[in-house]
């Protein structure tokens, strides 16, 4: 992100997200002990390329600290009280939907998270904002479900296609 003190580049809350994805990646790294050897595979091989991508931006800041072309700052995650409620919205969104998985399965969690994000943070109209997440969330359930077999627990939605359909 450019600014206007010389020229120099803001850097600090750039971090938050690789920060996560690396803290992401460690809990899954130790969590996948029990399951397959080609999901450790994966799991093992996404989180190398994620650390090895970190490794490269902390080089990038560090090579932009010591030329002085970068500078530390965290003012631009609450410049504006506005962007604070919409990222603090999404986060606890995001929140919300990881703790109701469990209960409501991956499609009813996942229609929700985007209904309440569309309404929220898009401002579309709440028959728009039905329509779009509930064809997201029947897309999600295809292909994460149906498809490629991933063990979401499973909710109220997933039971009842379940007992119609066989699947």
């Amino acid at each position: 992100m450019k600014n206007d003190r010389d020229g120099k580049v803001a850097t600090g809350a750039d971090w938050i997200i690789p920060i996560l994805g690396a803290a992401f990646a460690t809990y899954y790294l130790i969590s996948i002990k029990d399951l397959a050897w080609e999901a450790k595979i994966s799991g093992v091989f996404c989180a190398v390329v994620l650390f090895l991508l970190i490794a490269i931006f902390a080089l990038r800041t560090a090579i932009g600290l010591l030329r002085g072309t970068h500078y530390l700052e965290l003012r631009s995650l609450y410049e504006s009280h506005k962007l604070a409620v919409v990222r603090g919205s999404l986060f606890a969104l995001t929140v919300a939907n990881v703790a109701l998985i469990p209960w409501a399965g991956f499609t009813l969690s996942t229609f929700g998270f985007l209904f309440a994000s569309f309404l929220w943070l898009e401002r579309m109209t709440p028959r728009r904002a039905a329509l779009v997440a509930a064809g997201l969330a029947l897309f999600g359930y295809v292909l994460f479900i149906l498809i490629l077999r991933t063990a979401f627990p499973p909710g109220p939605f997933e039971r009842l296609v379940a007992a119609l359909t066989g699947l």
